[in-house]
């Protein structure tokens, strides 16, 4: 049982639930590291082979805004399972360059985690979704945010967690009609591999941006998945970049990292996105995957997401 939570950790887990109460978020004016409620919880049932909704957690974000008075749009940036090391370096001022806000949600530091990468279990994608609308509704009662153009931004583990916000389920359950909502998705390398019936409807327009040479997060299952939902009428594409590892818009050097948990090779099939997992075997979670950063992938990214986010935030 517990290698069959650890094959769902890497990609989704996720049995229906009532729909949470949010509170109003406080209005606040100030920038730099802010302190939030999450928007709900994701939490594992008591037979431990599923999840359910529970209450609000505190975790925390740093809000950095562009020059000018504003109201901006905004980007919420979700780091991957190595914590928040190079989210801000590598798309901070950039971002800001380009005028929009950006708010770095902190999933781990709160958590007491310093990473998940060799221990999925921990936090999954999943659990973070309440982060991520969490930073949403306090992006919404800032004065200096234009609340109806807010963006997420996820790599790798924050790109599953993109993906899984994305679906019309996650708005549902935590961005009901009174609260505000994501105009757009981005998720840059995410695992792609988990079926559920939630994943077949998204809530806004997704842009997946990922590398033909990855094997920690393969691109041909985001592919595939890009493919069916566009060909069902949804607003999703992908950008895949030749010659691409993971990490190729943050990576330093090429690097290969023996002991982190690896579900390249997982495909499960799970009864909802909160579980629980029906098919697949634990046996194909393997360690190891390679990081390496691409210079001229990297660049393209950020011309391409400059025209997307034009596109999908004007």
């Amino acid at each position: 049982m517990k290698r069959a939570l650890v094959l769902a950790a890497a990609l989704a887990a996720g049995c229906a639930s009532d729909s949470i109460v949010l509170a109003p978020a406080p209005v606040t004016t100030a920038s730099g590291v802010l302190a939030f409620d999450t928007a709900g919880s994701i939490q594992r049932s008591a037979n431990r082979r599923g999840f359910i909704l529970g209450a609000s957690t505190p975790i925390s974000g740093d809000l950095q805004l562009p020059q000018g008075s504003g109201p901006f749009p905004a980007i919420v940036l979700a780091h991957g399972c190595g914590g928040n090391r190079n989210v801000e370096r590598a798309w901070g001022p950039t971002l800001r360059s380009w005028g929009y806000a950006t708010f770095v949600i902190d999933s781990f530091g709160p958590r007491a985690l310093t990473e998940v990468c060799t221990n999925a279990r921990a936090l999954l994608p999943l659990q973070r979704v309440p982060d991520a609308y969490g930073a949403l509704r306090l992006l919404a009662a800032h004065p200096r945010i234009d609340r109806q153009r807010v963006a997420l931004l996820g790599f790798s583990h924050g790109g599953a967690l993109a993906m899984l916000a994305a679906t019309a389920w996650a708005k549902e359950n935590f961005a009901p009609p009174d609260q505000p909502a994501f105009r757009a998705f981005i998720p840059f390398y995410p695992n792609c591999n988990a079926d559920f019936p939630e994943r077949r409807q998204v809530s806004a327009p997704v842009r997946i941006h990922t590398g033909d040479a990855d094997d920690w997060t393969p691109a041909m299952p985001c592919a595939q998945l890009a493919a069916a939902l566009k060909a069902s009428g949804q607003d999703v594409a992908i950008n895949v970049y030749p010659g691409a590892h993971h990490a190729f818009d943050q990576a330093p050097r090429r690097i290969y990292l023996p002991n982190v948990g690896n579900g390249a090779e997982c495909f499960p099939k799970l009864a909802s996105i909160l579980g629980p997992v029906i098919a697949g075997s634990p046996s194909c979670v393997k360690r190891g995957a390679t990081i390496a950063g691409n210079p001229a992938a990297a660049e393209q990214a950020r011309r391409n997401l400059r025209m997307q986010l034009a596109e999908l935030m004007p």
